[in-house]
């Protein structure tokens, strides 16, 4: 899964955080019983992509944290020293709630990641529709998910395509204008 968001996501923030970040990030949400998480394989078992994100969007990553407290930790000093700014906008960014009408009182989509390799086929469209039965499921009623306001038009436009909607657009630090969307089960 680290590996298919670095090559998914190349440039992003999370992604500047290298493949170990990523790693200890996805084992610590793979454990938690609030993750959602499916992924799409081919016939000899390689990860093609993936979705994951939470039943409970409120507190989530703090949740998360709090409960792997010394996998973040040593990941918190690897960056302090690599990455010191990058500490501040991990702080800053880990309630993405920025709007009063938000209550965070749905599911989130995290990370829908497809290999570069694997995009056009189709893949992400499954992804996010056992995504969101596996939501449905667990008894949740809508989901929300961020992402890029500009330079992201194909991406926008895939979730529009999926039955998403503006739920609002917000500013993420440092000053990274987003779209939050939102979609009823």
């Amino acid at each position: 899964m680290a590996n298919i968001h670095l090559d998914a996501f190349h440039g992003f923030f999370l992604s500047s955080l290298g493949v170990k970040f990523l790693k200890a990030y996805y084992n610590a949400a793979l454990k938690s019983n609030e993750t959602i998480a499916v992924c799409a394989v081919d016939d000899t078992r390689l990860i093609q992509g993936f979705a994951t994100g939470c039943i409970q969007s409120k507190g989530f990553h703090k949740r998360l944290i709090s409960n792997n407290f010394f996998t973040f930790l040593i990941q918190g000093f690897i960056i302090l020293f690599t990455n010191t700014k990058a500490l501040m906008r991990l702080a800053m960014n880990l309630d993405k709630i920025s709007d009063e009408k938000d209550d965070g009182d749905y599911a989130e989509l995290i990370s829908l990641g497809v290999s570069s390799a694997c995009k056009g086929l189709g893949i992400g469209k499954s992804l996010i529709k056992t995504f969101e039965d596996e939501a449905k499921i667990r008894g949740c009623k809508r989901i929300a998910l961020t992402t890029d306001y500009y330079n992201n038009e194909e991406v926008v436009t895939f979730y529009f395509h999926s039955g998403y909607k503006v739920f609002y657009q917000f500013i993420a630090y440092p000053k990274r204008k987003m779209y939050k969307l939102i979609k009823d089960l």
